[in-house]
């Protein structure tokens, strides 16, 4: 017979008096690296997100062979750089038709009190730790029509509905609409996913650029788009125009000679 002091020794031995210690040290350790991520710079905590993974360092292009989009710098005026391509302050948002991830014509145009066009992608990093705050600005601002763009050659509509129409709270809840030859993108000169552009009840660009001033959520200070819808809605002139949009990822352009032939508008004599 096994006495009870027996039984504990047969259990008790120097391999699980090790695997305690493991267990406490990688306890400790967890503790120190979430204490010191809360403390770190913003920099360096997106240095470490960029080295693991989590995001693609925004100057460097996660597209092979494609060379990273030259994103201008803020103007101290918060004005839009003349160097940036596609639309400028108080262009107009022509009218346009995309389809969704199903392929049902969906229009844009002016008419609501504002309306937000966003780029996004199911591969780039930047674009997926944005989602949830894209939901969030949705929410907040129920009169504005919210618009997800997609001009990525390299993503299909299949691995789109793969990543956007799972169920899954922290996904973007938006329809997303495909613009597969660029010409939306090409329009507006959109460059990364999450490139942003705010536009008035009469369709007049108000801000383009950044969702707000740091990819880690942790890190945001200034929300650009929420604080410029802000203002417009109380009738106050924002303080941005512009700031240099998020992206790790340029969007990947179809070529010329691949893409398909456009249609000419209804009415028109060509």
């Amino acid at each position: 017979m096994i006495r009870p002091g027996g039984l504990f020794l047969l259990c008790w031995s120097p391999r699980s008096e090790s695997a305690l210690k493991y267990a406490i040290g990688a306890f400790l350790v967890l503790g120190t690296l979430v204490v010191t991520y809360l403390a770190m710079p913003k920099a360096v905590v997106d240095e470490c997100c960029q080295y693991i993974g989590l995001l693609g360092p925004e100057d460097v292009s996660e597209v092979p062979g494609v060379e990273h989009a030259t994103l201008e710098e803020a103007r101290p005026d918060g004005a839009i750089p003349g160097t940036v391509p596609g639309l400028k302050l108080h262009d107009k948002l022509e009218p346009f038709t995309l389809p969704d991830l199903h392929g049902k014509p969906v229009e844009v145009a002016p008419g609501a009190e504002f309306t937000v066009v966003t780029w996004v992608s199911s591969l780039c990093p930047t674009s997926k730790v944005y989602e949830v705050r894209l939901n969030e600005l949705a929410r907040d601002f129920p009169n504005v029509r919210w618009v997800a763009i997609n001009s990525a050659a390299m993503e299909s509509v299949p691995e789109l509905l793969e990543h956007f129409e799972r169920t899954d709270p922290e996904r973007l809840n938006w329809a997303v609409l495909k613009d597969d030859r660029n010409l939306i993108a090409d329009r507006f000169g959109a460059r990364v996913s999450t490139e942003t552009y705010i536009f008035d009840r009469q369709g007049k660009l108000q801000y383009r650029g950044a969702i707000d001033d740091a990819r880690n959520p942790l890190r945001v200070t200034t929300s650009y788009v929420r604080q410029v819808l802000i203002d417009l809605a109380a009738g106050k002139t924002p303080q941005w125009r512009y700031q240099p949009p998020k992206g790790c990822c340029p969007i990947d352009r179809v070529k010329k000679e691949d893409a398909a032939p456009v249609a000419p508008a209804i009415g028109s004599s060509k």
